[in-house]
């Protein structure tokens, strides 16, 4: 073998490095603990900060980014408690090992055959603990891979929306062109796209890098993503695995890890009175046909609607509040239907604006022309608009509010029943 060939022997290992890989199970232990405490409060905060971009940031919702990255933390949580667990497993052995250093004494039970040989052939305590070690620590790594890819796609995305808006900017500065309100509809099919691009040399464990015309074209676009999202933090890692592990089981794992991916997705879209498990054929989504609780203040605490709420199902006096939560893609339909840029217009054009752009209807008659305010919901700090409606001449009863917002096709925002007593 040529002297540029030879196998470049390895570095000799350190002994703190040693002592430090015999004892790795203390930190990772700590470390488990304490991030899963923070992560499993993580989830809430980012369906919050998902809720406000889309409503009051962007006209694009980003829904998929944030689904994503809402996933990797409960895959991240499910690791970790997994690694714990094990770990408990792995201590609970160990200490097996010290009470009973003999082992298993087959002798003493007086099994006959096969059944003698079934617990001869059991693995001894010694080589599951190792075996376990080995487990928890790959588990470990792993779960600090996608805590690492997570970080790493929250600062690419955000840099990513920093050079649109920058590029709004520009053109709005320059060609006085809206180029953001041009290329937000397209934002999740373009990062779909670029995501399956990628998930695909990830499956595949380099497909695009083993071939020397892909790997050219390939190579700029594997520097900038790994320079977007922090790769070279955990891109060892994945090649560590990538070495050294079977390659099938590497495939199977990450194509388990996509189809949960996709079930996890699901199951997020859900609506709270929905479930893949029930057989109950008597019920309704149809909105007209029912009681949506979201719809009512005093009890939307599980289930709240992100448009329209009343106080109460049920209406006491004669007045009827009415609130409307404010979007992004609400101030679109506005500033178009009246022609306005909300930007530089006064209060009182703005209050003109959304009184003529909001239609009410109670049991399929015009209301009368609601005035409008300004209004701040303080429990889920948000923005919108408020009006009460004069229900003197309704009887007691039944009756049904309609809420449309005019526009070039005018958008039907709620249909929500209510109660007048006397």
């Amino acid at each position: 073998m040529s002297k540029n060939h030879a196998e470049t022997p390895k570095p000799k290992v350190p002994k703190w490095l040693k002592n430090v890989q015999r004892n790795s199970w203390e930190p990772e232990i700590l470390l488990s603990g304490l991030v899963l405490i923070g992560l499993i409060q993580l989830p809430s905060k980012i369906m919050s900060f998902s809720l406000y971009f889309a409503t009051e940031v962007s006209y694009n919702s980003w829904a998929g980014l944030f689904q994503a990255i809402q996933l990797a933390v409960y895959f991240l949580i499910f690791g970790l408690a997994l690694h714990l667990f094990l770990r408990s497993v792995w201590v609970g052995l160990i200490g097996l090992t010290y009470t009973f250093p003999k082992g298993i004494k087959v002798e003493k039970l007086g099994y006959s055959s096969p059944f003698d040989k079934r617990v001869q052939n059991l693995p001894t305590l010694e080589s599951q603990i190792i075996r376990l070690e080995k487990i928890c620590s790959s588990i470990f790594a792993v779960c600090f891979f996608i805590m690492m890819v997570i970080i790493g796609v929250v600062v690419s995305s955000l840099a990513f929306i920093f050079v649109l808006y920058g590029l709004d900017w520009l053109f709005e500065s320059v060609f006085r062109w809206n180029f953001l309100y041009f290329i937000e509809p397209y934002f999740d099919l373009i990062l779909s796209w670029l995501l399956i691009f990628v998930a695909i040399d990830f499956i595949t464990l380099g497909i695009y890098r083993k071939h020397r015309i892909t790997a050219k074209l390939f190579y700029p676009v594997h520097r900038l993503v790994g320079w977007l999202t922090l790769s070279r933090v955990y891109r060892p890692i994945y090649y560590l695995f990538a070495s050294n592990v079977r390659k099938i089981f590497l495939i199977l794992f990450l194509a388990a890890f996509i189809l949960s991916t996709l079930v996890g997705q699901q199951i997020l879209n859900k609506r709270p009175d929905g479930s893949f498990l029930s057989q109950l054929s008597f019920y309704s989504y149809e909105s007209e046909r029912l009681f949506f609780s979201g719809y009512y203040a005093d009890r939307n605490e599980a289930w709240e609607s992100q448009i329209l709420e009343i106080p109460s199902a049920i209406l006491k006096g004669r007045f009827l509040e009415v609130r409307v939560k404010n979007r992004m893609s609400f101030e679109k339909v506005l500033a178009g239907y009246c022609g306005i840029d909300p930007a530089k217009a006064d209060v009182e054009t703005k209050l003109t604006c959304i009184n003529d752009a909001f239609k009410i209807l109670i049991n399929n008659e015009q209301a009368e022309k609601a005035e409008w305010m300004f209004y701040f919901f303080s429990d889920s700090k948000r923005k919108g608009f408020v009006t009460f409606l004069d229900t003197e001449h309704l009887e007691s009863g039944r009756h049904n509010l309609e809420v449309f917002l005019k526009g070039e096709n005018e958008m039907k925002l709620a249909n929500i029943v209510f109660f007048k007593e006397n």
